[in-house]
C-alpha cells in the first residue's frame, strides 16, 4: 500500500524559507556589480559598530529594541487575523530571500569566508530570535490570540535577550 504524503503547515513554512533562499541567491547573481558595492558597505558598517562608545551602544540598543519589538508586535497582530498562516509563510519566504542575498553578497566580498562571516554576524541574536519566530509561526495556524500571558512574557524575554546580543555581543564578534 502506498503512503500518502501529507503537506503540513510546518512543511509549507520550510518550503517558503528554502524557496526564498533560492530566490535571494538568484537575485544576488543577477545584481552582480551592484551587490559587490553593497557588500563593501557591510564591512564599513561592522567596523563602525565595533568602535561604539558606551553611550552610543546604549542608543543602538534602544534603536534595535524599538525595531525588533515593533516587528514582534506586527507579527502578533498578523498572527491574530485570518491571514496569519499566509502572513508567516510570506515572512519565511522574505527571511530566506534576505539570507540568500546576504550570504551571496558576503561570498562575493570575502570568498570562502562569506558564510562564516554571515553566521558570525547573525548567530548571536538569532539564537534568541529564532525560537520566538518559530514559536509564533507554528502557532499562527491556530491563531496567536489563544496564547497565554506567560507565553507572551517568555517571547518578550527572548526578544529582549536578542536585542541585547544584537547591540552588545554582535559588534564585539564582528570586530574580530
Amino acid at each position: 500500500m502506498a503512503r500518502r504524503f501529507r503537506l503540513t503547515y510546518s512543511t509549507v513554512l520550510l518550503c517558503c524559507l528554502l524557496c526564498g533562499t533560492a530566490a535571494g541567491t538568484v537575485l544576488a547573481n543577477g545584481l552582480g556589480e551592484q551587490l559587490r558595492e553593497l557588500a563593501g558597505g557591510f564591512g564599513l558598517q561592522a567596523a563602525a559598530y565595533a568602535d561604539l562608545t558606551a553611550g552610543r551602544r546604549r542608543a543602538l540598543w534602544g534603536y534595535v529594541a524599538r525595531r525588533r519589538f515593533a516587528e514582534l508586535g506586527l507579527a502578533a497582530l498578523v498572527g491574530m487575523t485570518p491571514l496569519a498562516a499566509g502572513g508567516f509563510a510570506a515572512a519565511a519566504f522574505a527571511a530566506g530571500a534576505v539570507c540568500g542575498l546576504s550570504v551571496s553578497a558576503l561570498t562575493l566580498k570575502r570568498g570562502v569566508w562569506g558564510l562564516p562571516v554571515f553566521l558570525l554576524s547573525a548567530m548571536p541574536q538569532w539564537l534568541m530570535y529564532l525560537p520566538v519566530w518559530s514559536f509564533m509561526a507554528l502557532r499562527a495556524e491556530e491563531g496567536l490570540d489563544r496564547l497565554r500571558l506567560r507565553d507572551w512574557l517568555l517571547l518578550a524575554v527572548f526578544a529582549a535577550a536578542g536585542t541585547f546580543l544584537e547591540a552588545y555581543g554582535n559588534p564585539l564578534l564582528m570586530h574580530f
